[in-house]
């Protein structure tokens, strides 16, 4: 029976890099669940809701697994905190996710995505790591976006990641 489930990554427990799949930690209403599926972009920090069915593994026990997934875009502090500072995004530790949290608070993601310039206003950010930062960010929310699209179309996740990496944003135009 399909079951909706919304949390955060906690931990990634296991990834193949060659076809993502993935057994994560998933924080959902305060109690750990193992998590299993395909998901190339998936972060610890993130919070995601997801689509799937709960499964008794022989050797692992009880787990969720997801066939499809969306990520949700942090509304608090904390939950942006945890985001930025999970390691997501190269360059920002959990010390200086505090402070960029600090600075801006529940603005933080809006200010990264139109404003990113003044994340140089962050001691330790310099315009160029500033810049650096949004470029993933942006990167990020592209692949995020292209998943989602071709999930529409009943492509698999590990299929939609291979074709996002050898069209990055021509993906759209070659489907056509």
């Amino acid at each position: 029976m399909e079951e909706t489930v919304e949390g955060y990554v906690d931990h990634i427990i296991f990834r193949n890099s060659e076809n993502g799949y993935t057994v994560a930690c998933l924080i959902v209403d305060g109690e750990e669940l193992t998590c299993v599926g395909t998901f190339q972009t998936l972060s610890e920090g993130e919070t995601i809701r997801c689509k799937g069915r709960y499964v008794e593994h022989p050797s692992y026990g009880h787990q969720f697994s997801i066939y499809s997934y969306e990520t949700v875009i942090p509304q608090d502090s904390d939950a942006i905190e945890r985001y930025l500072g999970s390691g997501a995004i190269k360059g920002i530790g959990a010390a200086l996710a505090a402070r960029i949290v600090r600075k801006f608070g529940e603005d933080t993601l809006r200010i990264i995505d139109e404003e990113p310039e003044r994340l140089s206003e962050v001691k330790g950010i310099s315009d160029r790591k500033a810049r650096e930062i949004a470029e993933q960010v942006e990167e990020k929310a592209d692949m995020r976006k292209a998943m989602m699209f071709l999930q529409k179309y009943g492509i698999s996740q590990s299929l939609g990641i291979k074709i996002y990496q050898k069209y990055k944003q021509d993906m759209y135009r070659v489907l056509q």
